[in-house]
C-alpha cells in the first residue's frame, strides 16, 4: 500500500511551489533562495528522517517525466537556457522543491535519438550544454528518457507487424546504453530513471497533444520487456537503473488515477517510494543525521 500524503504536506507542496515560481520568474532574476529551510523540511518529510547539513545534488535530465523530481504536484516548465540562436530550442528547468534534485526538461526526446546530434528536439545538444554549464565534473546525472519510445515508436512498429517486442526493445536498449556508457567514460556518474509509468488510458483516448499507439496491454508488455533489457545492459556496465513501475500497482493492471497528478505524470504521492529506491540503488546518498 502506498500511503496518502498528509494534507499538511500537500498544502506545503502547493505553497512552496507558488513561492518558488514567483521567485524564479520575477525580474530582475535573483539567485537568492529564501526557502531553503522549507525545501529541506519537505525532503525530510518524504524521507521520514532528519537531514545532514550537506545534501548531495543530483542533476535530473530528460523528457517531461523528469519534472517529477522538481517536486511539485504539477508540470511547470521555466525557460532556462537556449540551445541555438536561429530557431532556438529551449532547455527548461523545474521549480526544484527538493534540495537533492535539479530537474531539467530537454523536450520530448526518445531513447532512440537521445545520443544523436541533429534530432528534431536537439536533445543531445541540450544535454551537452547542461553537462558543460550545470553539472560539476564527476557529478551525478539521472536521465529520464524512454517512456515515449514505449508509448509511441516501438508500439507503432510492433503493431504494424514490422518487428517483435523482443527485437524492438533490445535494439532500442542497446543503442541508448551507449549514451550512458559515454557519460560514464567522461567521468560523470550516470544513472537511469527507467519507465516510471505506463499511461493508463485506452487507445481511443489518444490525442494530438498526447499521442500513444496500441492497446494498454501492448504498451504494458513493451514497457516491461524494455525495462528488463535496460536493467541487463546497465548491469553489464555498472550503471544504476531504477524504476518503480509495477511497485505502486499490480504489475499487470493499470495504476489507479490518484497516482497521477494530471492523468499522465506521476504524483508526488510516489516520491517517498522513489527516494527509497534511489537510495537502495546507491544513486541518492543522504546519510542519517
Amino acid at each position: 500500500m502506498i500511503p496518502e500524503l498528509p494534507e499538511s504536506t500537500l498544502t506545503e507542496l502547493a505553497s512552496l511551489a507558488d513561492n518558488l515560481d514567483a521567485l524564479i520568474t520575477r525580474k530582475p532574476r535573483t539567485k537568492a533562495t529564501p526557502f531553503d529551510d522549507r525545501r529541506r523540511a519537505l525532503l525530510a518529510k518524504h524521507l521520514g528522517r532528519k537531514l545532514p547539513e550537506e545534501v548531495e545534488l543530483i542533476t535530473c535530465i530528460g523528457d517531461s517525466n523528469t519534472m517529477f523530481f522538481a517536486g511539485a504536484e504539477r508540470l511547470r516548465f521555466i525557460r532556462y537556457r537556449r540551445s541555438a540562436l536561429w530557431k532556438p530550442h529551449w532547455i527548461n528547468r523545474g521549480l526544484d522543491l527538493l534540495p537533492c534534485f535539479r530537474a531539467f526538461h530537454i523536450g520530448p526526446t526518445t531513447a532512440w535519438k537521445a545520443g544523436d546530434k541533429g534530432s528534431s528536439t536537439r536533445a543531445r545538444e541540450k544535454l551537452e550544454i547542461l553537462l558543460k554549464k550545470d553539472v560539476k565534473p564527476g557529478g551525478k546525472v539521472l536521465l529520464s528518457i524512454g517512456e515515449i519510445d514505449c508509448r509511441i515508436h516501438m508500439a507503432k512498429t510492433i503493431k504494424a507487424g514490422k518487428t517483435t517486442i523482443e527485437e524492438a526493445v533490445e535494439k532500442t536498449a542497446a543503442k541508448f546504453i551507449k549514451l550512458l556508457v559515454e557519460l560514464k567514460e567522461r567521468g560523470f556518474r550516470p544513472a537511469l530513471w527507467a519507465l516510471p509509468q505506463i499511461v493508463p488510458k485506452d487507445e481511443k483516448l489518444s490525442s494530438p497533444t498526447f499521442p500513444f499507439v496500441g492497446s494498454y496491454e501492448l504498451r504494458r508488455d513493451i514497457s516491461y520487456a524494455y525495462l528488463e533489457r535496460l536493467k541487463a545492459h546497465c548491469g553489464e556496465h555498472g550503471i544504476p537503473c531504477v524504476s518503480i513501475l509495477g511497485m505502486y500497482h499490480p504489475p499487470m493492471e493499470k495504476a489507479a488515477r490518484e497516482f497521477f497528478h494530471d492523468g499522465t505524470h506521476l504524483s508526488q504521492r510516489l516520491m517517498p517510494l522513489a527516494l527509497r529506491e534511489l537510495e537502495k540503488a546507491g544513486v541518492l546518498e543522504i546519510p542519517h543525521a
